[in-house]
């Protein structure tokens, strides 16, 4: 290690410059008195006494009995030691007072109720680094630096996201699609079909603290429904800032039925084959299928969409979404071939 690395680190165990050099030149020249300390240290005369006791206060150093006195390094296996002892029983003291301050969040069955913004922060970050498929986010601009490189991250690395930020100002290409406005809503993630995050706006406008509560959801139902109320309430209401031209590797994994129909429509996909995994409407029996796309339907508010696949046996299936209810088979992922 360099001595410049050993001074950074002496510095951040709480040792101010004249110190680091005082105790270095000890540990190299050996005892010293007081006046050849300040010579070879460089440390001004007046203030090495200073240095000497707080030197020894911070169990760095001894003084000898004799005359002169001399200033005597301790060894510094027992001085670091004793350092770790002592940020040892820091630490227990302190994680008891912050275990005494915490309010724990409570689960109501698949919904955990969080009253800790660190909890909170937490979960949003875990929902970004876990999606493989899809994100949904919606976040007050002054928030959003605190997701910006890990939702550019995903993004980078295939992930779909859909930004939607509320307040002005310029924002970096982060997500395949971004909106605005300047009035606020809901704080929400949506990871997957997994994990969703909810929160009033007012509860992150008190600084350091939540002013409220957050919901993290697990629920299929709960969050089928915050997907369709972040889709169909929310995200029509802002203004398209940025939006990427669609680029179509295949093959390509699909959690939404509705990107899957916008794909087949744009790149003029019928025809192309698929891989349906899912479950029956009807039975709920799992299923798993492949085939071809012989037709696709959207409603004119996009919410009801649907594609047809038909079998290498002929039979024919409408494939719906999440929590599909009209469709032959309600899918949780489709994969798209050439």
């Amino acid at each position: 290690m360099e001595e410049k690395d050993v001074k950074a680190l002496l510095r951040e165990l709480g040792l101010n410059e004249y110190e680091v050099r005082a105790y270095l030149t000890l540990i190299k020249k050996g005892p010293l008195t007081a006046g050849e300390l300040a010579t070879l240290s460089k440390v001004p005369q007046p203030r090495i006494y200073d240095v000497i006791r707080t030197l020894m206060a911070k169990g760095f150093v001894t003084t000898s009995q004799g005359r002169p006195k001399q200033v005597i390094p301790l060894n510094p296996e027992s001085v670091m030691d004793a350092i770790r002892r002592r940020y040892d029983e820091k630490i227990e003291a302190l994680k008891t007072a912050l275990e005494e301050l915490y309010t724990p969040h409570s689960e109501i069955g698949s919904v955990t109720v969080v009253k800790s913004r660190i909890t909170l922060e937490e979960y949003m970050r875990r929902a970004v680094a876990n999606a493989r498929f899809h994100l949904s986010v919606a976040v007050p601009v002054n928030f959003l630096r605190k997701l910006e490189g890990a939702l550019g991250e995903k993004k980078s690395t295939g992930v779909h996201v859909n930004l939607f930020v509320y307040g002005t100002g310029e924002i970096p290409p982060i997500a395949n699609e971004i909106r605005m406005r300047e009035v606020p809503d809901p704080i929400i993630i949506i990871q997957d079909r997994e994990m969703g995050i909810y929160l009033p706006y007012e509860a992150l406008t008190s600084g350091s603290s939540l002013h409220g509560y957050g919901l993290i959801i697990r629920d299929n139902n709960l969050l089928f429904m915050l997907d369709r109320y972040f889709y169909h309430a929310l995200w029509p209401t802002g203004r398209q800032v940025h939006r990427e031209e669609r680029k179509l590797r295949l093959p390509r994994e699909y959690i939404h039925i509705r990107e899957l129909v916008e794909d087949i429509r744009t790149f003029g996909l019928i025809g192309a084959r698929v891989e349906v995994l899912g479950r029956f409407v009807r039975s709920g029996e799992p299923v798993h299928i492949t085939g071809r796309i012989v037709n696709l339907f959207e409603d004119e508010n996009k919410v009801v969409s649907n594609i047809t696949v038909e079998t290498e046996t002929g039979e024919r299936y409408v494939v719906g979404g999440w929590n599909a209810s009209l469709e032959d088979i309600e899918a949780e992922r489709i994969v798209l071939f050439e």
